[in-house]
């Protein structure tokens, strides 16, 4: 804030000393031609100042260039001694050189310091202390003015150089704190070619930059005419940047976090220009010096505060070296191409009279140049999202290895992860239904015959034909024995014993050989699998595994009755139903409805929220972890657990926005929660505010602060991980309870 409140303070007051200097020695009629000089030294100052950022950082460059400029205003004010024609030249150059430069330089600093969630927190504190300067810096001229000689500013103008010199060594040292990182160098213009949105900012840059030139020298039209020169000049233009500044720092602190909150960056934007054009329509009204007067305040305090506090968080999360590339290129490099370009309009206005028919033409100008600022502007959302989306995946190797619940993995629905754990689950499943064969085969004695399976048929011999196969494979399928079950599911399945099938999904003896059976016959049957599933009164068992079946019919009316069973009561048949929908949504064929799908999310982020800490199979391990121990106290709990029940609530919940939002971020945004590194994190959480409506956002931001501080555990053993597993698909683990 500090370094930022002397820098625009030194700028501010730079520009005042700059204008009273030149209009007092050179006129109103050569502004033009001065305006695209300093425009031309810019645009060659600009590719050093490039490529010296590319490779060394602006936390050395700041500090240096405030260096120089310091030493630059002390060389200025001793030729003023002599001459002052001289000087108002070399300090008009100086300004357009150094001034913008550092201002853009100090921004890239402030972005590689802070990542793109923390920047959106700070960047407004910044830009106040920034603002601050500016009222600071104007009001140093308007008091000087009346007691020294414009000249003399300009030992002031050094001392605020050193001030701002300090300031930055002591951001610059924090930077390079915090990304010690070497950054490879990058060619500026190419950065620029081949990325749309920079081009897209670079747009926006140049407009507002041919409208600052048309004010600029509007302003200074109409000042000179009213106030003459000298002294008296000097103080309007300080007296002007203090009103600039103090309006500024009310609109920053009053306005700018609820309209970044409420519009997001494109839409804070584009309230500049809409504000400018409706000063310009005042203006074109009454072309007098006092709408011209409250136009260049307009333009001045949403620049200030709304515009300014948007476009830095918008270079946020693009990569370093195409910061650093491109930044200063656009920050100056276009805004002077802009400044050439309005000023060489103005060298035709300013050869028209009377100053009226000159105002009307500049404030047209102005307002052709708003309407394309406002128009590039609506394009910047989707370049911020996907520059997020690209800086989360370029941080993704870093997550590849941090250790990963299962659940996580599996409501992200990404498919080769789905893959590789079906087949693990598989081999866990076999293990354990071979042991429960085994017990079950213990308790009843040797092993029934194959002809048994007959026996329930043949004492019902009197009322059904022992010949007919149907009735023989449902009696099998009724009779409660594994191994008649499974020869009976051995052949292909006819859809009149789908209804004795799918309620042997509870059973977990079987439940393999059953899903295999009714995944061959779920197109024929789908109707039936979808009414069992919406069924409240069917076993929560059988529902939580009817979507693994469904999954396979890949049509859209069962992705529609899936999406409607998405108000199952049951969070673990929610969470099975996400996986399911987020295969079938790959097909080309298959459309979800979005705004259902973003309810269920905010549905599961308020009333779906009690279930996530009542899963099936955690009862008897919560009251376990709830009864009274002897080294720990009665009123103790397990933050534990409940942070792990959040965090499989939050998967879930990321899962069901994969569905109709970009999958492949949302997935790393959800991991990246998770990291250590902090600025990754930021970036996950703004890439979620931003791409999620207003209400989903709200519900859940708040409690992805239970994601980021969550332990992990890295000592588990493999009997807990394949509990887990088999949890996080479904399937039953041994509770004690037997409830699975």
């Amino acid at each position: 804030m500090l370094a930022a409140a002397s820098l625009v303070a030194q700028l501010v007051a730079g520009k005042a000393t700059r204008d009273a200097l030149f209009l007092t020695h050179f006129g109103l009629t050569l502004l033009p031609a001065a305006m695209i000089a300093a425009a031309f030294l810019s645009a060659l100052s600009v590719l050093v100042m490039s490529r010296v950022l590319t490779r060394w950082g602006p936390a050395r460059v700041v500090p240096a260039t405030f260096a120089l400029s310091a030493a630059l205003f002390l060389v200025e004010w001793s030729l003023s001694l002599g001459s002052e024609r001289a000087t108002a030249i070399a300090v008009y150059a100086h300004t357009a050189v150094f001034g913008s430069a550092i201002g853009s330089a100090f921004w890239s600093m402030v972005n590689e310091r802070f990542d793109p969630h923390e920047a959106k927190r700070l960047v407004g504190r910044i830009t106040s202390g920034g603002t601050i300067g500016g009222v600071v810096g104007g009001l140093l001229v308007w008091r000087a003015s009346a007691h020294i000689s414009v000249p003399m500013m300009l030992a002031l103008l050094a001392t605020m150089s050193v001030v701002g010199l300090w300031g930055s060594l002591r951001t610059g040292r924090s930077t390079r704190r915090a990304k010690p990182r070497r950054i490879a160098t990058g060619d500026g213009f190419g950065v620029l070619g081949a990325t749309p949105y920079l081009r897209d900012l670079a747009m926006l840059v140049a407009a507002g930059a041919v409208v600052q030139a048309l004010l600029d020298w509007l302003l200074s039209a109409h000042a000179s005419h009213r106030y003459g020169q000298g002294q008296e000049l000097l103080g309007f233009f300080a007296f002007f940047n203090v009103v600039v500044g103090v309006l500024s720092f009310a609109a920053q602190a009053g306005l700018t976090r609820f309209v970044l909150e409420r519009r997001g960056l494109a839409g804070t934007i584009r309230l500049q220009p809409l504000a400018v054009a409706a000063a310009v329509a005042l203006a074109l009204a009454f072309p007098l010096f006092w709408p011209v007067l409250v136009l260049r305040v307009v333009e001045g305090v949403t620049r200030s505060s709304l515009y300014r506090s948007a476009y830095e968080l918008l270079y946020t999360p693009l990569p370093a070296v195409e910061k650093r590339a491109a930044k200063t290129l656009i920050d100056v490099g276009v805004d002077r191409v802009g400044t050439a370009l309005g000023s060489g309009a103005l060298f035709v206005v300013a050869r028209l009279a009377p100053l009226e028919l000159q105002t009307r033409l500049a404030l047209l100008g102005v307002l052709a140049m708003t309407g394309a600022a406002w128009l590039v502007a609506g394009r910047l959302r989707k370049g911020y999202v996907a520059a997020l989306a690209s800086s989360l995946k370029s941080g993704a190797v870093s997550l590849d290895d941090d250790a990963e619940d299962a659940t996580t993995r599996q409501t992200l629905a990404e498919t080769t992860a789905l893959l590789e754990r079906d087949e693990l689950l598989l081999r866990i499943e076999r293990r354990a239904s071979g042991r429960a064969d085994a017990a079950r085969r213990g308790a009843r004695g040797p092993t029934p015959s194959p002809d048994s399976a007959r026996a329930p048929l043949g004492e019902l011999g009197i009322l059904l034909d022992p010949s007919d196969e149907v009735l023989a494979r449902a009696a099998a399928l009724r009779s409660g024995d594994p191994a008649a079950v499974k020869r009976a599911l051995a052949a292909p399945l006819l859809p009149t014993l789908a209804p004795f099938v799918v309620p042997l999904l509870a059973d977990d003896a079987v439940v393999r050989d059953v899903v295999r059976s009714l995944r061959k016959a779920a197109p024929r049957i789908e109707g039936m699998l979808l009414d069992h599933l919406l069924d409240p009164d069917v076993d929560p068992r059988v529902r939580r595994r009817i979507p693994r079946i469904l999954k396979v019919c890949r049509t859209q009316r069962a992705a529609a009755g899936l999406l409607s069973a998405l108000r199952d009561p049951v969070f673990e048949v929610r969470t099975q139903i996400a996986v399911a929908l987020a295969q079938l949504v790959d097909e080309p064929a298959i459309a979800l409805d979005r705004d259902a799908v973003l309810d269920a999310a905010l549905r599961e982020l308020t009333v779906g929220r009690a279930g996530w800490t009542r899963s099936r199979d955690d009862d008897a391990e919560s009251a376990e972890a709830s009864a009274p121990r002897p080294d720990r106290p009665t009123s103790s709990r397990r933050p534990d657990a409940e942070a792990a029940a959040v965090r499989r609530g939050l998967g879930h919940v990321f899962g069901l926005l994969g569905l109709v939002l970009e999958r492949e971020p949302l997935s790393i945004a959800y991991r990246a929660l998770r990291s250590e590194d902090a600025g990754l994190r930021g970036t996950a959480i703004e890439y979620v505010e931003v791409v999620l409506p207003p209400a989903v956002r709200d519900a859940l931001v708040p409690l992805l602060g239970d994601v980021a501080s969550a332990p992990r555990k890295t000592d588990r053993g493999t009997e807990e991980l394949a509990a887990e597993l088999l949890r996080s698909r479904g399937e039953p683990s041994a509770a004690p309870d037997g409830r699975g």
